[in-house]
C-alpha cells in the first residue's frame, strides 16, 4: 500500500503541488476574517452590481446610484466578473439556502485568486518545466501587491484582471508552441485560434487596459517573423536585427530569405488573423466597429487617464493614489520587491533580469529558447514602461516576474540535481 502510495506520488507530485498551492492561496486570504462587512467602498459597488443581476436576472439598463441626481444608462457590456459572481452565488444558494451576498463575497475573491495558480503553472510548464510552473504559480499568487488585492471580503475586480489573461496567455502558449511544432492546419489547430479568440473576447469586456495582452503577442509574432528572416546569421547577429524589424527585412531581402520566412511562419500569422478576426467580431457586435481601434489607441491614451479635458464631471483619478506617477526606476524596482537593501539582489525583479540574462546566454549558446526570452522580455518591458505612467500598473509585473523568478530558480535546481550539466543547457 506504501509502495503505491509513493508511486502515485511520485507520477503526480506536480499536480499534487499545484493543489496544495490553491488551497493555501485560498486558506491565507480568508484565514481569520471575522468581520459582518466587507472592506472598502468599491467592493460594496461590485456586491451592488452582483445584487442587481441576483434580482433582476441581468444588470438593469440604467443606474440611478451614480451620477446623482441624473444616474446614467450603463454602457451594454459583457460584465463577465459580475454575472460570475452573480450566478455563482445563486449557484451556491441552492445549497445554502440562508447564505448572503456579502458574505459570499468574503470567500469570493480569495477563490478566484487561487484559480490564478492554474494557469500560471501551465504558462511556466510549457516554457520551461514543471518546477517552472510550480514556482511561478506560487510566486504569483504571494506576492505581496497581488495579495493585499484580494483579500477575504474585498471583491474587486483585480484577481479576475488577472486571471482571465493569464488563462488567455496559457492557451496562446500551448497554442504556439503546437503550431510551431506541428506546422500544418488541422481541427486542433482551428480549435486553439477559435478558442484563443473568444477569450480574447472575453478579456476585452474584462478591463479596459485588454489591449496589453494583445500587443504581447502581437510583439512576440513580429518578433519571430523578424528572426526569421536573420536567423542563419551568427546567433548574436540574429537576435540584435530581431529588435530592429527593418533590418530583418533587408537582410532577408539580401540573402533571398523572405519566401522562406513566410513559409515558416504562415501558421502563426494565420492563428493571429483568426482569433484577432473573432475578436473583432466579439467586439463589434456589443459596442460597434470603433471599439476595435482603442487596440491601437490603447498604449497612448492611457497615459492621459488623469486628463480632465472635453469631461463634464471632475476627473477623479487626478487624486486616486495609485494613479499617481511613480518615482522612476528605482521606485518600481522597490515597489515590486518585498526585500530592500542588499537582499534586494534577490527579488523577483532582479530574478527576472537574471532569468532574461540566463536565457539570452543559452540562446547564444545552443539557439535554444528564443521564443521564452522573445515573450519574457516583451512581457517585461511593457509593464515596466506602463508602472513609469502610474504605479497602479505595478501588479502587471506580478505575472512575468513571477514566471522569470521560477525558471531561473528551477535552473538553478537542475544544475544542483545533476538533471543540467552546464548553464547553457
Amino acid at each position: 500500500m506504501k509502495r503505491r502510495a509513493f508511486e502515485f506520488i511520485k507520477k503526480n507530485w506536480a499536480p499534487i503541488c499545484l493543489l496544495i498551492i490553491v488551497l493555501l492561496t485560498f486558506y491565507v486570504r480568508v484565514e481569520e476574517y471575522r468581520w459582518q462587512y466587507l472592506r472598502n467602498i468599491d467592493s460594496y459597488t461590485f456586491a451592488r452590481f452582483m445584487d442587481d443581476i441576483v434580482e433582476n436576472g441581468a444588470l438593469p439598463e440604467r443606474d440611478e446610484l451614480v451620477r446623482s441626481p441624473v444616474g446614467t444608462t450603463r454602457n451594454f457590456e459583457l460584465h463577465p466578473y459580475e454575472y460570475l459572481g452573480a450566478y455563482s452565488f445563486m449557484l451556491l444558494r441552492m445549497f445554502i439556502p440562508g447564505i448572503q451576498m456579502w458574505q459570499y463575497l468574503i470567500y469570493f475573491p480569495a477563490f478566484i485568486a487561487a484559480l490564478i495558480a492554474i494557469p500560471m503553472y501551465f504558462i511556466g510548464k510549457a516554457l520551461y518545466d514543471k518546477k517552472a510552473g510550480l514556482l511561478a504559480a506560487f510566486f504569483t499568487v504571494f506576492d505581496l501587491s497581488l495579495v493585499a488585492r484580494t483579500l477575504a471580503g474585498d471583491p474587486d475586480n483585480d484577481g479576475f484582471v488577472l486571471l482571465i489573461p493569464m488563462i488567455v496567455m496559457a492557451v496562446f502558449i500551448y497554442s504556439y508552441k503546437y503550431i510551431e511544432r506541428t506546422r500544418k492546419f488541422d481541427k486542433k489547430f482551428l480549435s486553439y485560434s477559435i478558442t484563443l479568440g473568444i477569450l480574447l473576447g472575453i478579456w476585452a469586456n474584462t478591463w479596459i487596459g485588454y489591449w496589453y495582452i494583445i500587443w504581447i503577442i502581437f510583439g512576440l509574432i513580429i518578433l519571430k517573423v523578424s528572426y526569421e528572416m536573420s536567423k542563419n546569421l551568427h546567433p548574436l547577429l540574429a537576435f540584435i536585427s530581431a529588435l530592429i524589424f527593418p533590418i530583418s527585412i533587408i537582410i532577408g531581402y539580401k540573402n533571398k530569405n523572405l519566401r522562406n520566412t513566410f513559409s515558416g511562419v504562415k501558421y502563426i500569422l494565420a492563428s493571429f488573423i483568426i482569433y484577432i478576426l473573432i475578436m473583432s467580431f466579439i467586439l463589434t457586435m456589443i459596442y460597434g466597429a470603433d471599439k476595435n481601434l482603442y487596440v491601437l489607441r490603447g498604449p497612448f491614451e492611457f497615459q492621459s487617464i488623469k486628463g480632465e479635458e472635453k469631461i463634464v464631471f471632475p476627473n477623479v483619478y487626478v487624486s486616486v493614489a495609485e494613479l499617481q506617477q511613480s518615482g522612476g526606476a528605482r521606485e518600481i524596482i522597490s515597489r515590486t520587491s518585498a526585500v530592500q537593501g542588499i537582499g534586494i539582489l534577490i527579488s523577483p525583479f532582479f530574478l527576472m533580469l537574471y532569468c532574461l540574462m540566463y536565457l539570452f546566454y543559452s540562446f547564444i549558446r545552443k539557439r535554444q529558447h528564443i521564443d521564452t526570452l522573445f515573450l519574457l522580455f516583451i512581457w517585461f518591458v511593457g509593464p515596466f514602461a506602463a508602472t513609469l505612467v502610474a504605479v497602479r500598473f505595478s501588479i502587471l509585473f506580478t505575472a512575468p516576474m513571477a514566471i522569470g523568478s521560477g525558471i531561473i530558480l528551477s535552473k538553478l535546481i537542475r544544475m544542483a540535481t545533476g538533471e543540467d550539466a552546464k548553464i547553457e543547457d
